[in-house]
């Protein structure tokens, strides 16, 4: 279930034209927001929680009743992190190619075809809209399919989405943005040995009752 999880929100997170975007390589000023994640497969369909992205990777807590309470990705060593409700730390190493496309300072990166739609206004800031088709190879190894397309208001001041929403309905949208480096230890990698010792340092969970 935490892998499903996982790659649902890459469907709305990871559709970042060409050339691909190298992991590591965001220029923009960091963030923090609230987050508001959509997947109609996915229980109730919806989550909110925090969200935090720099140059280190993107970090989401999930709030309420959910089997995961928070996820990282961690954009130089590539690990994908997942802890759960019960505190168990998940460590996926695998799909790095994937999960690396999304950092980077273009809309598209991933995949073969971005074309420019347009502007628009979300979250109170100005932004571009994208329509991104045809993944790329890795995409396609994380769960993507060929026919997927995927919508991103694009703010190129952060360099990074404001929303981006996926033609199979998964949708991840950032609200109550407030620009500026995050902490290092906010996608810090726990080592296997003391993964569950170190969820803390991960992420604040709380054990759903």
């Amino acid at each position: 279930m935490y892998r499903l999880i996982g790659l649902s929100v890459l469907a709305a997170v990871v559709c970042v034209a060409a050339p691909p975007a190298l992991a590591g390589k965001y220029t923009g000023p960091g963030l923090s927001a609230e987050v508001e994640i959509r997947d109609p497969r996915l229980g109730s369909g919806r989550y909110a929680g925090r969200y935090y992205f720099d140059r280190g990777g993107y970090h989401i807590e999930i709030d309420g009743r959910a089997k995961i309470k928070s996820f990282v990705f961690n954009s130089f060593q590539k690990y994908f992190i997942s802890v759960m409700s019960n505190r168990r730390v998940d460590i996926n190493e695998d799909s790095h190619g994937a999960l690396a496309m999304q950092f980077g300072d273009a809309p598209c990166a991933g995949f073969r075809n971005a074309v420019n739609v347009g502007s628009d206004s979300m979250a109170g800031r100005e932004v571009q809209v994208w329509r991104c088709d045809r993944p790329k190879q890795p995409l396609l190894d994380a769960g993507y399919r060929p026919g997927y397309k995927v919508t991103v208001w694009y703010d190129d001041e952060l360099k990074h989405f404001i929303r981006r929403e996926a033609n199979n309905g998964v949708a991840i949208e950032l609200r109550k943005i407030v620009p500026g480096r995050q902490p290092p230890a906010l996608f810090d990698i726990p080592t296997e040995a003391a993964s569950v010792n170190a969820t803390a340092r991960v992420a604040d969970v709380e054990t759903v009752e």
